[in-house]
């Protein structure tokens, strides 16, 4: 899709791929019932979870955010590894990335922080600072995990690591929201200018069913209680704010806003 425009900042989403998750398994409280109000990216049972990252292009300085699952699919069942390919048709070139934000550390979200070279991991863009929110690099930095070891420890070593609080500015015209729950330190990404404005959601919420039903539990929550809080507190913004809401696990196209309809809050997809 063509990128969104936000005054002077242009966002587009880099589709790594998508993985399709047991519905059931993903949001076990929910009755299945429930679920057949939504069409889109529900396939026979099944979540599917696209892995979107967003390029970001602010006042000269390209933003990436998050860096997908990476090009080894393990146990899942999908699609993956695309980002490289992506971002070549957007015609951004790993060396041209200023800045990666990560609105967490789970695997599918950093797999292309780094890429094996000679038998050793280096980072994939070799001039980008890697943000961090600081409590998000203390939950996972010592877990004993292969794709730590792969994606997260060596940006440290290069040298390329700046970890953040919440509100942080990564480059004019963005702001780190901390939306904990999904993980201690998530956080989802405001990007504002010439009086528009959209949300780069993380997985602050997965489907954008959650955004109708924000006490509808994801079983990948840590902490389900605070994870239910900062879905329905980035909601009531977004709404209040008319931002558009660019989902990492949307259904395509990834975007969409929030409306009213019969009281009722309704997630409307860009173009519908």
């Amino acid at each position: 899709m063509q990128p969104l425009r936000f005054g002077e900042i242009a966002v587009q989403p880099a589709l790594d791929g998508y993985l399709l998750l047991n519905l059931a398994n993903v949001f076990p409280g929910v009755p299945q019932e429930a679920w057949r109000a939504y069409t889109s990216g529900i396939e026979n049972g099944k979540l599917r979870c696209a892995l979107t990252t967003f390029i970001v292009q602010t006042h000269g300085r390209i933003v990436l955010i998050d860096t997908g699952l990476g090009p080894h699919l393990t146990r899942f069942e999908g699609e993956c590894g695309k980002l490289p390919m992506a971002l070549a048709n957007a015609g951004v070139a790993p060396e041209n990335v200023d800045v990666v934000v990560s609105t967490h550390l789970h695997f599918d979200h950093v797999g292309w922080n780094c890429t094996e070279v000679d038998g050793g991991w280096l980072p994939t863009f070799p001039n980008a600072r890697y943000v961090v929110n600081r409590r998000e690099w203390a939950r996972w930095i010592d877990v004993e995990a292969g794709y730590v070891a792969r994606q997260l420890r060596p940006i440290d070593a290069a040298g390329q690591l700046e970890l953040v609080d919440d509100g942080y500015e990564p480059a004019p015209g963005m702001r780190l929201l901390g939306t904990p729950g999904h993980t201690p330190g998530h956080v989802s990404v405001l990007v504002y200018d010439g009086g528009d404005g959209g949300v780069i959601t993380g997985d602050a919420a997965h489907h954008p069913a959650e955004l109708e039903h924000p006490d509808w539990i994801p079983a990948v929550d840590e902490d389900s209680g605070l994870a239910s809080k900062s879905r329905l507190e980035l909601a009531d913004r977004i709404e209040a704010e008319g931002l558009t809401v660019l989902g990492g696990h949307f259904p395509e196209p990834h975007c969409g806003r929030i409306v009213r309809v019969q009281q009722r809050r309704t997630y409307v997809p860009l173009g519908a």
